[in-house]
């Protein structure tokens, strides 16, 4: 899945991003348990390695509608969740893995998350899902309430009939995909 990934040229990424920020967009559960004035928490996001698909538009519209969006911050120790405030280089920073993370450690908690929006590797259509080995996902996801709602977002490629799993790995709600 990595190569693949990697094999993507920059047109089939962003028409990727489109498409998936387009499928969030629409999703009417979605708005309701985060979009204010009705939403009933955060949304909880993953700001994109040069790999994944870019959730840029997404978390721009729905900062704009005023929903509060947190996304993974190292602490030093651990993961844990911190608002993001925008999507400038203010209001971002690089973490230990590169990757952008909020630049201020404005925390919520995983309890406090009406949404979750994640990626991986793989996926099944029945919401396993296959991360990148650290577990950090599956740690902040055991600590969310169980409504929370739980979506995995990849490119057609990525949903595959099975996948190995483990008992602590957290079952998404759904995955929401490209067209293969």
């Amino acid at each position: 899945m990595r190569a693949r990934r990697a094999a993507l040229s920059a047109e089939e990424r962003a028409r990727a991003a489109a498409a998936v920020c387009a499928m969030l967009a629409d999703d009417d559960a979605l708005d309701a348990a985060v979009a204010p004035p009705r939403g009933r928490g955060a949304l909880a996001v993953y700001l994109a390695s040069p790999l994944e698909i870019d959730l840029s538009p997404y978390v721009a519209r729905m900062l704009r509608l005023g929903a509060t969006v947190v996304s993974p911050r190292w602490n030093g120790e651990t993961y844990e969740l911190a608002k993001i405030a925008g999507l400038s280089d203010e209001c971002l920073r690089r973490g230990p893995m590169d990757i952008l993370e909020p630049a201020k450690a404005d925390i919520v908690e995983p309890k406090d998350v009406a949404a979750w929006i994640v990626p991986g590797l793989a996926f099944t259509r029945d919401g396993r899902r296959l991360g990148y080995g650290g577990g950090w996902y599956d740690r902040l996801l055991a600590a969310s309430c169980d409504s929370a709602v739980k979506i995995g977002v990849a490119h057609g490629f990525q949903l595959v009939d099975d996948i190995p799993t483990e008992p602590h790995d957290i079952r998404l709600d759904r995955v929401v995909a490209t067209a293969r």
